[in-house]
């Protein structure tokens, strides 16, 4: 990013043009991002180094002198500004940092979203700084690491370092996100029915023929479509279910949002809406689905819906309301959507056909807390982390040096 702002003289370092197409400096990050407080009038360093930007930035040819000069004077801007911090926050892979490994002795370091984290990632702010405390935090029962490789896959790369300790694990068991039935399903299928809502009830949104509730699952017989869709990484295939695009029948503050805002799940890890609706796009006439479907014939027809990664992401973004919009017949074919459907059954929140759903009356919704997500679609929804960030090392990690603990 430093590079993208302040471009170096003389430095053989190229950035892909997929950096230079997707990465772009986040403003609210300027005022504790190192390569913005060197710069500040608070630093020793700056004016000198504000006195070589705007010569860079004319064009002016620096001399090998001059680049040398520069470049001490950076680091050592860096290192004043460093021992100024008693927390310091860094991805995995810039913990390596020669800026960072030379300047500062850290007794405690902490890596978020370990569980997003391959395994050497983890290890390189371990290896690189070798702390007497360390803190992994994360959850192995949502997003993996993201694995290119099948082969490095199966040698076990997509099992993280939190994973691996997880018998050694504390676990946080409340959650202040979702409303009780909200969370019901996911504690029980994913944390052995240990995970509690802390939150208080407040009025249900859908209305099922039965009930007023909070959750609720649509049917719909909708009809598949194959879609090549230009991406970041190039053309990609996707899915797209016009059918369910138009259901449930809610207010037009959800109803207008419809799948050109919608979203591969894994982009959405850590983020929350009040309300979301998310369609599961895969579909085929009930006709053609075998009583007996073979594991090759689910994963054709189901694909990475069937992922309980993905899944557990998915029905754990809302806070107040979940709709799924789907093929019931042909996501029972699934175990994992079997027992969600079974489960929403027996709270009497499965309406068959999906436009029965209502939302109860004197409800409104603000549209930026409002969130349609399609399992298989490909565009990302507005002000939510890009999946380069998941794929490049956005797991961030904090450290603290020894002479500020």
């Amino acid at each position: 990013m430093e590079m993208l702002e302040f471009p170096y003289p003389g430095c053989n370092l190229k950035l892909s043009r997929h950096s230079k197409r997707s990465e772009k400096p986040n403003t609210e990050l300027s005022s504790i991002a190192l390569h913005h407080l060197i710069r500040k009038e608070d630093n020793p360093f700056s004016t000198q180094i504000l006195a070589f930007d705007l010569k860079i930035a004319r064009g002016d040819n620096l001399t090998n002198e001059e680049k040398r000069f520069y470049k001490d004077i950076l680091q050592k801007a860096r290192k004043h500004e460093l021992l100024q911090h008693d927390v310091i926050l860094c991805t995995c892979t810039a913990a390596s940092n020669p800026a960072l490994a030379k300047v500062l002795d850290f007794k405690q370091i902490i890596i978020d979203e370990c569980a997003m984290a391959t395994e050497p990632e983890a290890f390189i702010p371990l290896v690189a700084h070798k702390p007497d405390q360390i803190v992994l935090l994360g959850d192995h029962m949502q997003l993996q690491p993201v694995v290119h490789c099948d082969v490095v896959e199966r040698l076990g790369m997509s099992k993280s370092l939190f994973e691996r300790y997880m018998e050694k694990a504390l676990m946080l068991d409340t959650q202040y996100r979702m409303q009780e039935d909200i969370c019901a399903f996911p504690s029980k299928e994913f944390y052995g029915g240990k995970l509690k809502t802390g939150t208080l009830p407040k009025p249900s949104l859908f209305l099922t023929k039965s009930k007023q509730t909070c959750i609720v699952f649509g049917h719909v017989d909708g009809k598949e479509k194959s879609l090549v869709v230009s991406t970041e990484q190039g053309n990609e295939n996707s899915k797209a279910n016009v059918e369910e695009s138009k259901n449930p029948k809610t207010p037009t503050n959800i109803s207008d949002i419809s799948l050109k805002h919608a979203s591969i799940i894994d982009v959405h890890r850590g983020s929350e809406w009040k309300y979301v609706i998310i369609s599961t796009v895969r579909s085929c006439p009930e006709s053609d689905i075998e009583k007996q479907p073979t594991k090759s014939w689910i994963i054709k027809c189901l694909g990475f819906i069937m992922d309980p990664h993905q899944v557990n992401v998915g029905i754990t973004r809302a806070q107040e309301g979940l709709c799924i919009i789907g093929n019931e017949n042909l996501l029972r074919c699934s175990v994992l959507w079997r027992r969600l459907l079974d489960h929403y059954k027996e709270k009497g929140c499965v309406v068959n056909p999906a436009r029965h759903i209502q939302a109860a009356r004197g409800w409104s919704c603000s549209r930026p807390s409002t969130l349609t997500a399609a399992f298989d679609g490909v565009q990302s929804a507005p002000h939510e982390t890009r999946r380069d960030e998941v794929e490049n090392g956005g797991k961030r990690c904090g450290m603290k040096s020894r002479s500020d603990i």
